[in-house]
């Protein structure tokens, strides 16, 4: 089986950082999470939301095709509360992009990367994979 490598942005507006927590381990059940951002807080980018946000982007070698990772990380979301509408977004966890073991992006979707938070916590995690991240 081929092992495919992407960077996954997690995000939730609950009170703590805990819904990161969970996903992690839900994402750690179909593949090998290798690195993670450090995890930020701050307000929403939409600034027609007020509520805060608890953010942190991780690097996942999995064996799924991106295809099946899509539906996997939806199903992750339902597991661990997401509904449609929510009032609190419980869990949100994107797909940024897939690269090489070398942190060389191959695909990205620029949808989801349409901040420069977003860009930066995925930079981070590309960064770390390639060995070139700051101490």
């Amino acid at each position: 089986m081929k092992t495919r490598r992407y960077v996954l942005l997690l995000g939730s507006s609950l009170d703590t950082p805990q819904a990161l927590d969970d996903a992690r381990a839900a994402l750690a059940m179909h593949g090998l999470l290798e690195v993670a951002s450090t995890r930020v807080e701050g307000p929403s980018i939409n600034p027609a939301d007020a509520r805060r946000f608890h953010n942190q982007a991780v690097a996942l070698a999995t064996g799924l095709p991106r295809e099946a990772l899509g539906a996997t990380l939806k199903q992750i979301e339902t597991a661990l509360g997401r509904t449609p509408q929510p009032a609190q977004c419980v869990i949100d966890i994107d797909l940024a992009c897939e690269c090489d073991a070398h942190g060389i992006v191959l695909w990205r979707d620029d949808a989801k990367l349409g901040h420069p938070l977003f860009v930066d916590l995925m930079q981070n995690v590309l960064d770390q994979l390639r060995g070139t991240a700051l101490a």
